[in-house]
């Protein structure tokens, strides 16, 4: 074997070294592990070094367990001095590099991203992407407004990308694009007269708002019951599943007007069913006016007693007589289907005794004024009386 000079051995190993330059992307060998860097062999004339800022965060995390000695790698060249004899190295920008390539293919295909948010700012969302800074701009965050941006801190959201900028490494995201398409696909079902089934998320003093999966839909007071209700809560408790039927749907004005009652068969269908003219019922006293008292009957529909009704004898109003909550046993005179009316009487089931014993009292509870005046006017004979009347008239014909 000829003897080879130094100067020829130096150039015969150059030869055989990898020619490497910086942003480059090679492949090497793990030589060494430590807890804060990591020694490659890139077959260069000096070896590589991956300091811990240059790993990804999961390998950062533990870099003994993250590298094993032998294990093929793919590194991103930094420079090829790094003041000690060293090159410079990188996994985190190789995996960088990978997922910028990635997020290309997703902007084109119009795919949806996660953007997990690490901030924010007066402008929107910073987040990541894949390991790469993203913006979501205030606009874009969701479909309605938004003043505390703060409360989507920690969050994984899923996106659209906007436009991306791989040379300023600038990427822009949307979470309101795919809100709005799963609200368009929400909107075809909200169809008049359809059945849907919602949860009730919130409740007002006139009503009920049930989410339908991304739309609020309202259940006005008077279409939560037959029942008269003083407020929702009197029917139903927030996070309560429904069925409800929907009334009104605008999609312009983003309303939905749903009925709950709708689904439940009508009262007064259900005492049509069971009762007929003549038939007698009880009730319950639940209002008292001038003209009458009001009675809800056992199917939750409600009968008048007209104050004619109420005693054989004269009654000036129901209240001398009646109190709210009175139990009473009617007889139906009359049911008018059409305007849903029912027609009570108390007074077709008294006996004429009972009558006179009743109106008694009726006199006995009246202000001793009161009772002081019908004495004297019972006393008096009526100047136009039938009989008066009558006795004139025989008076002046001569029948003889």
């Amino acid at each position: 074997m000829d003897n080879i000079s130094n100067e020829e051995f130096m150039e015969q190993v150059e030869e055989s070294m990898v020619k490497i330059y910086p942003k480059d992307i090679v492949k090497g060998t793990v030589m060494n592990v430590k807890d804060d860097e990591v020694f490659v062999d890139i077959k260069y004339r000096a070896d590589g070094i991956i300091k811990k800022e240059e790993m990804s965060d999961e390998e950062a995390a533990n870099p003994i367990e993250a590298f094993k000695v032998g294990e093929e790698i793919d590194v991103y060249v930094i420079k090829l001095d790094d003041g000690e004899g060293n090159v410079s190295l990188s996994t985190s920008r190789v995996e960088g590099l990978k997922n910028w390539k990635k997020l290309l293919e997703a902007f084109e295909n119009n795919e949806v991203v996660t953007a997990s948010v690490k901030g924010s700012n007066a402008g929107g969302l910073v987040v990541k992407v894949m390991g790469i800074n993203g913006f979501i701009p205030a606009s874009q965050i969701t479909t309605y407004f938004v003043k505390n941006f703060k409360q989507f801190e920690g969050q994984d959201l899923e996106a659209r990308i906007l436009s991306i900028d791989e040379k300023k490494k600038r990427v822009v995201l949307s979470s309101r694009v795919l809100q709005e398409e799963k609200l368009d696909e929400i909107w075809e079902t909200l169809i008049p007269d359809s059945i849907v089934t919602g949860k009730v998320v919130r409740m007002v003093d006139f009503g009920a708002f049930v989410d339908l999966g991304g739309v609020d839909g309202l259940i006005h007071i008077s279409d939560i019951s037959w029942d008269r209700i003083e407020k929702p809560q009197d029917a139903l408790e927030i996070g309560q599943e429904v069925e409800v039927k929907i009334l009104k749907a605008n999609r312009e004005k983003n309303r939905v007007s749903l009925g709950l009652k709708h689904l439940q068969e009508k009262p007064f269908d259900v005492f049509l069913a069971k009762h007929k003219v003549g038939d007698v019922v009880n009730g319950e006293v639940v209002n008292l006016l001038d003209f009458g008292a009001f009675l809800k009957l056992e199917e939750g529909v409600e009968g008048l007693v007209h104050v004619s009704q109420i005693s054989n004898e004269h009654v000036e109003k129901p209240s001398d007589v009646l109190n709210i909550g009175d139990n009473l046993e009617v007889k139906i005179l009359e049911i008018d289907e059409e305007n849903q009316r029912i027609s009570l009487s108390k007074r077709a089931l008294m006996e004429p005794k009972e009558t006179v014993r009743e109106n008694k009292q009726v006199r006995e509870n009246r202000p001793k004024r009161e009772r002081k005046e019908n004495t004297k006017l019972e006393n008096e004979e009526p100047q136009n009386s039938f009989g008066s009347n009558l006795g004139a008239l025989l008076d002046e014909l001569d029948l003889d």
